[in-house]
């Protein structure tokens, strides 16, 4: 279980398991995680965890292509959903993001394979979505518990 502090919320999920993390690795970025094995395709599985205040959430950019979008409940928040093709470098890859609000913050956990590989993957990134959970500070949290179910 990995816990951050976003804007005045903590916000804890579950990652897989041997994939190697950085915190804080850029500006806006809370969280990086990488799969340590690169599938035959050659692009590495990776997930992002950042935060956007919601004047600056930037519309999909051109050469980005809305696949699927939804929205609906899940850990007791509302949450946005969309998968996105598009290309990084000669590569075509899918990210499936989720994007909680918080006050005046987007929270956005995205989740981004090589197409080839998303059928290996998206179940992966769609339960890492699923242990999201934002606790406003001073509410107590979750404690350093394995979440039931979680396959890592």
């Amino acid at each position: 279980m990995s816990v951050h502090r976003i804007v005045d919320h903590q916000l804890s999920l579950a990652l897989p398991r041997h994939w190697p993390t950085r915190e804080r690795p850029a500006p806006g970025i809370v969280l990086e995680a990488r799969s340590p094995v690169v599938p035959a395709s050659g692009f590495a599985p990776a997930l992002v965890v950042r935060t956007v205040p919601l004047d600056d959430l930037p519309a999909p950019p051109a050469g980005v292509e809305v696949e699927d979008d939804d929205e609906f409940e899940l850990g007791g928040r509302r949450v946005g959903y969309e998968r996105l093709g598009h290309a990084v470098g000669a590569t075509e890859v899918v990210t499936d993001q989720w994007t909680w609000i918080v006050g005046d913050t987007a929270v956005v956990v995205a989740g981004t394979v090589s197409r080839a590989d998303y059928a290996d993957y998206c179940d992966v990134f769609e339960d890492v979505a699923a242990t999201v959970v934002l606790t406003p500070t001073g509410a107590g949290g979750p404690g350093s518990v394995r979440l039931a179910g979680a396959r890592w």
